[in-house]
């Protein structure tokens, strides 16, 4: 590796609040990087992060998938597919993946637009309000539980959930190889969060009288476990609710967040889509380039891998830079700036390959709802910069409070 002083830590605050400096530097100076202190490698070239994304064989998720929680040996029993590797996560990946087909994401459509317009009708009126308090933070958690099959009324449990299993405090990280939040069911069958509380009366309801959600889907699912045909476990049940409700909150509240406050920096940019509404897909799309609410993907490397002249040892922690890739010039003309017609042929913001977001059409849906309600409400609205708050963690970038004024 070249001789550099650039320095990249993904749990410094400074940092993190604008990474995109440090990022530029690792591409030019270091694509390779190798970070002492905390034990890992980092990739933040564009097509070097693509190529981690694809080769799944080589870039494994077993071993965890946050820097501070990968460890030497696979996790065993894990009920997230994300935690996962083929052919293990395939076979997960195929039970929830009927969950979003097509037809179910577009029939979501109108549900998703009345209720942007419920949870924006709170803040008629007002002259400022929290963005992500009144709206970015409550619409994901509402559209993903509907989508599992839960009531109407749980979108606080889940957000108050998501906030606590995120946050990071300044310059510290997660316990060092700490077991990932999976024991949901304590071992004397008690549910370990209120959250779930009511999963296993939904789960019975849906074998008496199946309904046309995840949920349903789970319960009558019939898996191959040694030769044996079971159904799925109450853990393993919710182990995919967790991660599903999890990731479907936290990635499109981040995104709704990033969207307030980067348009309220490009109010020119702003307008045009205020003038012509048919930009607010690609604009989405341009967003999740800019500000990726997930930008820092990890992985476990099973074999010597050489990038750039460096060989990475087997056994390593690599951090797959897919926030920094997306601001790589090398890829896309004029990165740093944020441009709605902008013409992209592929982002990583969501990853690719194997581990490709399984809930990408519904946060791209989510984004261009939520965004054209918001314009069509407030076509001009300011952000008190002082007082934004940052959620902060080694894997998830953007906003818990957005203060709007909008007159």
């Amino acid at each position: 590796m070249a001789v550099t002083d650039v320095y990249y830590d993904p749990y410094d605050y400074t940092i993190d609040a604008d990474p995109y400096p440090v990022w530029r530097r690792l591409r030019d100076e270091a694509p390779v990087y190798r970070n002492d202190r905390h034990g890992f490698y980092a990739l933040s070239r564009y097509g070097d992060v693509l190529n981690g994304l694809l080769d799944a064989d080589t870039y494994r998720s077993g071993h965890g998938i946050v820097l501070e929680m990968i460890t030497d040996e696979p996790y065993e029993n894990v009920p997230m597919m994300i935690m996962n590797d083929p052919p293990e996560h395939t076979r997960l990946r195929k039970l929830v993946s009927r969950a979003f087909t097509p037809r179910r994401i577009a029939d979501l459509e109108r549900k998703i637009a009345v209720l942007c317009n419920d949870f924006l009708d709170t803040v008629d009126g007002q002259d400022e309000f929290d963005y992500v308090e009144a709206f970015a933070g409550l619409l994901p958690p509402t559209v993903i539980l509907a989508l599992v099959g839960y009531p109407e009324g749980h979108a606080h449990e889940f957000r108050a959930r998501a906030n606590e299993s995120l946050h990071v405090e300044d310059g510290a990280t997660m316990q060092e190889g700490r077991e990932p939040d999976r024991r949901l069911v304590s071992e004397s069958g008690e549910i370990e969060h209120e959250a779930f509380a009511i999963l296993p009366e939904l789960m019975e309801q849906r074998r008496k009288d199946p309904q046309d959600d995840l949920i349903t889907g789970l319960v009558h699912a019939e898996i191959d476990d040694d030769g044996e045909t079971r159904t799925l476990t109450l853990e393993e049940i919710l182990g995919f609710v967790g991660l599903l409700s999890s990731a479907g909150t936290e990635t499109v509240a981040r995104l709704l967040s990033f969207a307030a406050v980067t348009l309220a920096q490009h109010p020119d940019q702003r307008q045009q889509l205020v003038d012509d509404p048919s930009l607010v897909p690609n604009a989405i799309e341009e967003l999740l380039r800019y500000e990726a609410p997930s930008p820092i993907q990890s992985r476990w490397v099973s074999r010597d891998v050489e990038v750039h002249g460096t060989v990475i040892p087997r056994g390593s922690k690599v951090a797959l830079l897919n926030g920094s890739g997306d601001r790589d010039e090398r890829h896309f003309e004029d990165p740093d700036t944020f441009d709605v017609r902008r013409t992209i042929d592929r982002h990583l913001a969501f990853g690719y390959g194997t581990h490709f977001c399984i809930g990408a059409a519904l946060a791209r849906l989510e984004g261009k709802v939520a965004l054209t309600e918001t314009l069509r409400r407030f076509p001009r609205w300011d952000v008190d910069e002082q007082r934004l708050e940052r959620v902060h963690t080694s894997t998830v970038r953007g906003y818990t409070s957005v203060p709007m004024r909008v007159r």
